[in-house]
């Protein structure tokens, strides 16, 4: 799956395994990558069952290569804003 953002840090990838503190993808590119899960992320019930049903889509995600973390927001939408500011 090809990016248009340009932007290296930026990858596309497959969630391959999970483990109570990691979650193992693959990039577009063939790339194996290790991503920790944060405390919160490792407790937060509904999060690993978000990335469970992700996995055995085999959906898709953008992942940061060099922070090797998840985003907050998909890169198909805009992240919200909070009105009040």
């Amino acid at each position: 799956m090809a990016l248009r953002n340009e932007n290296k840090n930026v990858a596309a990838a497959k969630i391959v395994g999970m483990s109570g503190k990691w979650v193992t993808v693959v990039t577009a590119e063939g790339n194996r990558m290790r991503i920790p899960l944060t405390k919160n992320n490792q407790h937060d019930k509904l999060m690993i069952a978000s990335l469970k049903d992700i996995w055995h889509a085999g959906i898709w995600i953008p992942v940061n290569t060099k922070l090797k973390h998840f985003f907050r927001f998909d890169w198909l939408t805009e992240p919200v804003k909070d009105e009040r500011n």
